[in-house]
């Protein structure tokens, strides 16, 4: 499993730097990234594991994991596609979470350049990603990074969103 080392500086000049790092996601983290993921929509893991072993057997699907001290605190997941308009892959940020207690550590950044990379990789010519209008932060993240506001995204709730924990 690979790890790639983010270099963030400390929130202080005298506070011990934590060890943090960026690792791909495999079967076995649910469990680790399931508190993450409950910040953002309370699912319930029985769901939540149905989705997750659903996702990660998808040929385009893709998960990565931020750590501090080998402790899950942020994840990112993609799907890169055909689509068929371009004629070419895209991709597209399915869910980026970074818990609250370590935001502005430069996690999100590093989830977000293995998500870029992975495009690359896949020769995607876009890579989409949808937050709240009101979360300037996310917002503001992705602007430093390249994104550009050049559509708008129109949700139509198919299915009830009850969710019935199993």
């Amino acid at each position: 499993m690979r790890r790639r080392d983010i270099q963030a500086p400390p929130r202080s000049t005298d506070a011990k730097e934590a060890a943090m790092g960026v690792r791909r996601a495999v079967e076995s983290d649910l469990e680790a990234i399931h508190p993450l993921l409950e910040q953002r929509t309370g699912a319930g893991l029985n769901r939540r594991r149905m989705m997750w072993r659903e996702a990660l057997g998808h040929p385009g699907y893709a998960a990565w994991i931020a750590e501090v001290d080998g402790r899950p605190v942020g994840f990112i997941d993609l799907f890169v596609f055909p689509d068929v308009s371009p004629g070419r892959k895209i991709g597209l940020i399915n869910n980026l979470i970074v818990d609250a207690r370590v935001r502005g550590r430069g996690l999100g950044r590093g989830l977000l350049r293995e998500a870029i990379a992975r495009c690359r990789k896949e020769r995607a010519i876009e890579l989409h990603v949808w937050t709240a209008q009101d979360n300037t932060p996310a917002i503001a993240l992705y602007k430093r990074l390249g994104f550009v506001d050049r559509a708008l995204l129109l949700e139509l709730q198919v299915q009830s969103r009850r969710i019935v924990r199993r």
